[in-house]
């Protein structure tokens, strides 16, 4: 077991590699596990330790790579993401976010790993007007929601029963750096691409719905200390902010950062989004962790709008 060694699937991703990048600054060997379905290999590190292998989470044949390296950690990243693309890929969305993080705890167990990190999401909550605490009701209203609860359910079940330490993570609409403009991705990609490429931004609902917008390095900033913690044993995290900003507060601070007024194209809201509010409690995290978010939404959205004006290719 090398104590400075952990894998991380999704690694290639926006949270996985940030994380990716945090730890190879601090001298740990990555191992990271993506196959580039929504990942890019450039969002990698190209020094330290980091040792790629283009797989998917499903691949029992992982066993050979686990034993390998014999990893002291095991960040559970990788998924298939969004809500709208799980409700017409529902059977996938099963296979990859339950199956595959069942597969991911099967390996854990058998290369003797000492902690498993599981990615979950803000997305397993009924909706509510109220902040959500950690105990706060479950139902999710799409596939991927469920999906992931499941996969919740899991990893507690392996904790149980199996003796695995485990750390839960509930994140809260992340953004940053190294997200692409995808169709069916986070919200923030889109506006970005309407005020740098003077597109027209196509509003589902009102643009009162708001979220608790969470940036990158406060996501990584909670996932590191929940997971090197011995209070983040066996433990479920909110991990965001504890403030909301509605879609339009987040349209008109982009537009004052980037000096372009962004045209809005109204539509429908999505009849299968049941989320008008969603906000995080995060007095757990903190209370246990030390947790304390540390960029307001508009020192985020400028640091993120510096990127993409850098690299546009990710908002084509």
């Amino acid at each position: 077991m090398k104590e400075k060694t952990v894998i991380v699937t999704g690694g290639a991703g926006v949270i996985g590699s940030h994380l990716v990048e945090y730890l190879v600054q601090r001298d740990y060997e990555v191992i990271v596990i993506d196959n580039l379905s929504a990942g890019r290999l450039e969002n990698l590190p190209d020094y330290g330790k980091v040792f790629f292998y283009r797989r998917d989470v499903r691949d029992e044949s992982l066993q050979n790579i686990y034993y390998r390296y014999k990893p002291f950690l095991l960040f559970h990243l990788a998924a298939h993401y969004a809500n709208e693309l799980s409700i017409k890929e529902p059977v996938y969305d099963l296979k990859v976010n339950t199956v595959g993080t069942l597969n991911q705890l099967n390996l854990a167990v058998k290369a003797g790993v000492k902690r498993f990190v599981y990615a979950s999401t803000s997305c397993v909550y009924l909706p509510s007007v109220n902040p959500l605490e950690e105990e706060s009701p479950l139902k999710p209203h799409t596939p991927y929601g469920i999906s992931k609860l499941a996969g919740e359910y899991y990893t507690f079940f392996y904790a149980e029963n199996y003796g695995l330490p485990v750390t839960v993570l509930r994140y809260f609409n992340v953004y940053g750096p190294k997200e692409a403009n995808l169709q069916y991705r986070g919200v923030i990609p889109k506006i970005m691409a309407a005020a740098l490429q003077d597109k027209p931004f196509t509003l589902t609902g009102s643009g009162d719905e708001a979220r608790d917008f969470t940036f990158i390095k406060d996501a990584v900033k909670g996932t590191v200390l929940a997971a090197f913690s011995e209070k983040g044993v066996n433990q479920v995290f909110n991990i965001g902010t504890g403030r909301a900003s509605s879609i339009l507060e987040v349209i008109n601070m982009l537009s004052e950062l980037s000096g372009e007024k962004i045209s809005i194209r109204y539509d429908e809201r999505r009849k299968w989004d049941k989320t008008v509010y969603r906000l995080a409690d995060i007095k757990k995290a903190h209370l246990l962790l030390g947790y304390e978010p540390e960029y307001e939404l508009r020192e985020g959205l400028k640091l993120t709008l510096d990127w993409y004006k850098d690299n546009l290719e990710f908002l084509n």
